[in-house]
């Protein structure tokens, strides 16, 4: 897909720009007035080259090239979908310095090979090895995160165990408790360090355990301070929960802070419910974690999917998502 950014005097030129240069096939993704009268608008048009029948992706034709060429219609494809989805400029340019470095017809894969050189993609374990704890701002989904690993685990055969600590918000634990019924899991409660690790000293092999927290401000002193004590409290794998609907720019600045607390992981919720998805690139620059899962459903059933770099590169080079991005991501990540 090829992305165009036109900034004209007013929208009949900006129209006729747009014709000119990606035809009358072309899609208005935007469109925004300037307080100096000017209109900007943001068109794609599907000019990939046809790829054989049977094949998800195209064939790997991708290779390191020294003499690439600075600038060739792959890298604006690939420039204009960064700028689409507002990912932040300092990330934007190192992505697009490693793109250079590639020759392929395919955007996508010269895309997915400057993330996997500068980023890192794995998913969670089926049979998670250590207690994983789920943490996060307010709001991010980390209940429903919990629920849709409880499930992805039950589904692959095994029995997960489910924990709570969000007990002093208003039906936290309520809400988890509704997701376990269905699935038959006992939601376990502790309110502080000291009975969570009594209730993981009482489990057989303290595996397979997903913990539930409550909301926290990267901003209150109280907040992480709480937060670093349940951690330390336990031997577990901290994972932040991030929505992908928060600014760039923030998205980086709390992903500064939590790193902190030693997560090594995230999980991106929320893609089916935003079109710009520019904030997970702020978070992985951030701070050198591996993207574990997105969120591409509410539905706790198949909520998760794993995500490669190929996928995320579809991602961003195919907005906005659609509802078969669960089907997508899960044959990229094979």
């Amino acid at each position: 897909m090829r992305f165009q950014t036109i900034t004209a005097s007013s929208m009949q030129a900006a129209l006729a720009e747009l014709r000119a240069t990606l035809g009358p096939d072309a899609i208005i993704l935007s469109s925004e007035s300037a307080c100096n009268g000017n209109i900007t608008i943001r068109a794609a048009l599907d000019h990939r080259p046809a790829q054989p029948q049977g094949e998800i992706f195209p064939p790997p034709e991708t290779s390191l090239s020294s003499n690439a060429p600075e600038e060739t219609d792959s890298l604006r494809d690939i420039a204009c979908a960064l700028e689409y989805h507002r990912s932040p400029v300092a990330t934007a340019n190192i992505l697009l310095d490693q793109c250079s470095a590639f020759d392929s017809e395919y955007p996508e894969q010269i895309l997915a090979s400057a993330l996997e050189l500068r980023y890192s993609f794995a998913p969670l374990p089926l049979m998670l090895p250590r207690p994983v704890l789920l943490f996060g701002p307010s709001g991010g989904g980390k209940t429903l995160t919990a629920a849709k690993l409880a499930a992805r685990s039950l589904l692959a055969g095994h029995t997960p165990q489910l924990i709570t600590t969000d007990l002093q918000r208003a039906g936290g634990a309520a809400q988890l408790a509704a997701y376990a019924k269905p699935m038959n899991i006992q939601l376990r409660q502790a309110a502080d360090g000291k009975t969570l690790r009594e209730i993981l000293k009482s489990s057989p092999a303290q595996r397979n355990v997903i913990i539930d927290t409550m909301g926290v401000s990267a901003y209150s002193a109280d907040d992480i301070r709480a937060l670093h004590e349940l951690i330390k409290a336990v031997d577990c794998e901290p994972v932040l929960i991030l929505p992908a609907a928060f600014d760039a720019d923030e998205t980086h600045d709390l992903v500064n802070i939590f790193a902190g607390l030693g997560a090594g992981g995230m999980i991106v919720t929320g893609l089916d419910a935003t079109r710009r998805i520019g904030s997970v690139l702020g978070a992985l620059e951030a701070a050198a974690m591996t993207l574990h899962h997105v969120s591409v459903t509410p539905y706790v059933a198949n909520g998760l999917a794993p995500i490669s770099p190929m996928g995320l590169a579809r991602l961003l080079l195919e907005a906005p998502i659609g509802h078969d991005s669960f089907q997508e991501l899960e044959q990229a990540s094979k």
